[in-house]
């Protein structure tokens, strides 16, 4: 009997070990994986200097280049003879910078960039005419098309000036063409067309590019402040994967449409960054365009919603591309580390949509930081486990603390399970006596008679009565339950006395099923004070947690409980 009542304490002893055991192995886990992320490098820094809203209006920019093909005839009637001279030319203008704001390939500028210079292209075709079908040299021009000049020949020259001059007897015409070159990998030249029909420098002129369908495309802002820091982008160059755009710091007041540059930009304008996009340098969206030069320094801005009125003038609906939302995704994903190589994948991605030079150049980049952090994710790798190995001074601590407290948990556990084994009724131990007295412990009552109206089924769900404890309100002999609000009977009976099961007669003994109800009959005594309508119906119940017992048991199954 001993041996099998230490095995049942060991047993739960056991599982009470085991279950901290497993606390301590999620314990130490946590405090190792700690060290090691502590002990860890930081994620790849992330660039700082990229913001998608702005990436993605430089990949939507473009170099404007205004040309004239110009058609002069000269007429030589001097010797009674008319005499016609005819050449053509293409003359180049001006260059201006643009912004794509449609997939469709609508571009935006100022009308300012594109007016064609009569002047210019008659002095343009007049030395070429004269240089190259009349065959007089040219002279004070270092040979530039473009500038006056003036010819040695006494016959010759006199014509020159009054083709200048644009006289009746040197007949011009001309035809503006606007060649877009786009910021693609590969050189592009693509003749857009005019929709638009402005009149005015400041007016928003309006072209289309053809082949569009995927371009990158810009926002325009929707708001407006007095003063909001801004960039002038624009190309002195044509674009090429090489040549980026130019950035010029400036301050913006929209109310007032007025730019302030930091530095002189005549030269700059000059080359092509006139009609270029001012773009906010927080969120990049388009704030206007440049217009003109103000003689205290100052531009003019043509500001965005100049630019969607005269979008809704021509009846144009602008649309984002699929190349904008990819871009500006793997743009993202590379300002915050390329984690996972999101930023290449993306960019690469963006590329199937539009050849842009400049999603070209980052995906270059984000290759270039993969390429970086290969070998160091490997020697990451080898510190990390070396921090596993070795963890830091406070955390060796924190795990020393965890242990501590777990035995001390561990122990008071143990102890507090010994205390009640060795205090409990029936734990191994004689049955306590009352001090001084030497009376033995009580006998067992016997159970009552059970109302015939009590059923096996009501018998089994009746709680445990304490033995020997009263209920003043039924009266005295009356026993009433002990159940706590969980449901459980928590103490022990007055009475530690053994309990003891009948044993039901054999089948066919002739004796009444109530006999062993009536005191005497056959000395049966029962778990509790309710006795079954029958002995073949007898149930009992744990004293200690209550469960249901049955006759051949020694022990408890739910608390272990020493019986009889």
């Amino acid at each position: 009997m001993g041996t099998v009542n230490f095995n049942r304490t060991t047993v739960v002893r056991l599982g009470i070990v085991h279950s901290l055991v497993s606390l301590l192995k999620v314990l130490l886990a946590f405090v190792v994986a700690a060290g090691v992320t502590g002990a860890s490098s930081p994620a790849p820094s992330p660039t700082a200097t990229l913001q998608s809203g702005m990436e993605g209006s430089k990949a939507a920019l473009v170099r404007i280049e205004l040309v004239a093909v110009a058609e002069i005839a000269h007429i030589d009637a001097s010797t009674g003879v008319a005499m016609i001279s005819q050449g053509r030319s293409v003359v180049p203008l001006k260059s201006a910078t643009g912004i794509l704001l449609s997939a469709d390939g609508v571009v935006a500028t100022t009308w300012e960039s594109l007016t064609v210079d009569e002047d210019a292209v008659a002095v343009y075709s007049a030395n070429e005419l004269f240089a190259n079908v009349i065959h007089v040299p040219i002279v004070g021009n270092n040979g530039n098309p473009a500038i006056r000049g003036s010819t040695p020949d006494p016959h010759w020259g006199p014509h020159l000036q009054h083709c200048y001059k644009k006289v009746s007897h040197c007949i011009l015409f001309r035809v503006p063409q606007y060649h877009v070159h786009t910021y693609t990998s590969k050189p592009g030249d693509v003749i857009a067309e005019l929709l638009n029909k402005p009149s005015k420098p400041d007016d928003v002129a309006l072209i289309r590019i053809s082949g569009g369908g995927a371009a990158p495309t810009a926002a325009l802002a929707t708001t407006a402040a007095a003063n909001i820091g801004g960039v002038l982008l624009g190309f002195t160059k044509r674009p090429l994967a090489a040549v980026s755009p130019a950035e010029f710091p400036a301050t913006v007041d929209t109310a007032g449409n007025r730019i302030r540059f930091a530095t002189d930009l005549a030269g700059s304008l000059r080359d092509g960054v006139a009609g270029g996009p001012v773009v906010d340098r927080a969120t990049g969206q388009v704030l206007g365009l440049a217009g003109s030069r103000q003689p205290d320094g100052k531009a003019t801005l043509v500001p965005a919603a100049a630019i969607k009125a005269a979008l809704a003038k021509a009846g144009i609906q602008v649309s984002p591309s699929r190349f904008d939302a990819v871009f500006r995704r793997g743009i993202d994903h590379l300002a915050a580390g390329n984690q996972g190589g999101s930023a290449e994948s993306a960019l690469q991605e963006s590329l199937t949509y539009f050849d842009s030079a400049l999603a070209r150049n980052r995906l270059a980049e984000a290759r270039a930081q993969g390429a970086t952090r290969a070998p160091a994710s490997q020697a990451q790798t080898a510190e990390d486990a070396a921090s596993a190995a070795s963890l830091p001074g406070p955390l060796l601590a924190v795990l020393a603390g965890a242990v501590i407290l777990a035995v001390i948990g561990v122990s008071v556990v143990l102890m507090r399970r010994r205390a009640a084994f060795a205090t409990a009724p029936g734990a191994g131990g004689s049955p306590p006596v009352a001090s001084g007295s030497g009376a033995p412990a009580p006998k067992p009552l016997r159970a009552g008679p059970l109302a015939p109206s009590h059923s096996r089924a009501s018998v089994e769900r009746t709680e445990l009565t304490k033995v020997g404890d009263t209920d003043e309100r039924a009266g005295p002999g009356k026993y009433h339950s002990g159940r706590t609000d969980a449901g459980e009977h928590f103490r022990p009976p007055q009475s530690p006395a053994a309990m003891h099961f009948a044993t039901p007669p054999a089948s066919g003994s002739g004796h009444n099923a109530n006999d062993g109800a009536r005191p005497g009959a056959g000395g049966t005594r029962y778990a509790g004070p309710l006795a079954p309508r029958a002995v073949s119906e007898v149930s009992a119940f744990c004293f200690r947690c209550g469960r249901q017992l049955q006759p051949e048991w020694q022990f408890c199954v739910g608390c272990g409980q020493r019986i009889g």
